[in-house]
């Protein structure tokens, strides 16, 4: 977006039709961008400031006996990924959720390092899964990237000539036309709202957020081979707090990348697809979205719930009005809740609200253990390598 910024500064002409706003156009950041690229943006109704404080308030709301019992017991760990940003949003939430006048005797925040000797006992698999890393690696990290540029070469051309056409001699390339939409989202959260936004057609955006899809689906989600088994530590250690129940603690907040979210997903395999995201066409009817997996600010909540279970026979069909009920038991249930969504565990969500009964849910998890396989085998670590999370409890 900067080096398209400073290239349009430099041309001999001034831009006409769909970016002829340019000539009074400033960018949205300071000279010393470099400061606050890929910062939490303090301000404006799009803040992630306000959108992590307003989660914190939601789920405090949601969840108020569950609140008042962790701090009753001093069980208030919390965890981040040691990224400032990340760190920052934790804060913030806190603020939320915990009281404006939170502090580490209220709550405490643990900053779990993104370094990458951690092996599986990390918050962020994607530093630590050295074959995932690989830059040679088709099915790696920089899958995402080639099929991205597979979409690109497919929507973009299209635009550029229109753009072309009303600026002769503009030449522009397929990344500069990317980075212009980009330039809509980033511009929209810093000031509420961007001259870009209008430089493309309905059509042209959900192109772009097509692309936003594929590139994330084989980057981090379930298009990418190593996507199940980066997330199933994670998965792994909140079933076990699950099947504790209360006695591991009432409330467990992590907060991450969204490519940390995303593998989450595809370990527990909550959104499958039939078949691979295309890249010479946008499929109108595919469930995966990144606008609804992983929005700013995205949340993946797992829910315990005890409900009261009643078992009833009757003598029918001789004596069909005798009806006899055990005194009812407590039965424990998984829900799953993805951006304030209940999403249905796959084969298991019969539970009361589509939950998922927790010895079934115990049973998913091993299954899919075995099914992603072994995380150090597969992302080719050092024999000794940390198998899985030992951090998180209270």
């Amino acid at each position: 977006m900067i080096a398209l910024h400073n290239r349009l500064r430099t041309l001999d002409f001034d831009l006409k039709g769909d970016l002829s706003f340019f000539q009074n156009w400033t960018f949205f950041m300071p000279e010393d961008y470099k400061s606050e690229i890929g910062e939490l943006i303090p301000t404006g109704p799009y803040a992630g400031s306000l959108g992590a404080f307003q989660a914190g308030v939601t789920l405090r709301t949601r969840y108020p006996d569950l609140r008042a019992t962790a701090i009753a017991r001093n069980q208030t760990n919390t965890w981040a990924a040691d990224s400032h940003r990340v760190v920052e949003t934790a804060k913030h939430f806190a603020g939320g959720f915990w009281g404006v006048d939170w502090n580490s005797d209220i709550a405490k925040l643990h900053v779990i390092p993104e370094t990458s000797g951690l092996g599986a006992d990390t918050l962020t698999t994607g530093n630590t899964c050295k074959a995932y890393l690989e830059p040679h690696n088709p099915e790696g990290r920089h899958k995402g990237l080639h099929k991205l540029k597979e979409w690109q070469r497919v929507y973009i051309p299209p635009i550029v000539q229109r753009l072309e056409q009303q600026n002769p001699g503009l030449n522009l390339s397929i990344h500069e036309v990317f980075s212009m939409q980009e330039l809509c989202g980033f511009e929209l959260l810093a000031r509420g709202s961007s001259p870009w936004c209008d430089v493309f057609t309905h059509d042209e955006w959900r192109d772009f957020e097509y692309a936003r899809d594929i590139l994330h689906y084989y980057r981090t989600g379930p298009g990418n081979k190593y996507s199940a088994g980066r997330g199933f530590p994670f998965l792994n250690a909140t079933a076990n707090l699950l099947s504790a129940g209360d006695s591991a603690g009432s409330l467990f907040f992590s907060f991450v990348h969204d490519g940390d979210i995303l593998p989450l997903l595809s370990a527990l395999d909550l959104i499958p697809s039939a078949e691979d995201l295309p890249t010479d066409r946008a499929p109108e009817d595919r469930l995966w979205k990144t606008s609804s997996v992983v929005p700013m600010g995205g949340r993946m909540e797992f829910e315990r719930m005890v409900c009261p279970y009643v078992y009833c026979h009757s003598n029918a069909p001789l004596y069909p009005n005798h009806v006899y009920c055990d005194p009812p038991h407590p039965e424990p249930y998984v829900r799953v809740v993805v951006n304030d969504g209940i999403v249905p565990i796959p084969g298991c969500d019969d539970g009361p609200g589509k939950s998922c009964p927790v010895a079934a849910f115990e049973r998913k998890v091993m299954l899919r253990g075995w099914e992603v396989g072994d995380f150090g085998r597969l992302c080719g670590l050092e024999e000794g390598a940390a198998d899985k999370i030992t951090f998180l409890h209270q």
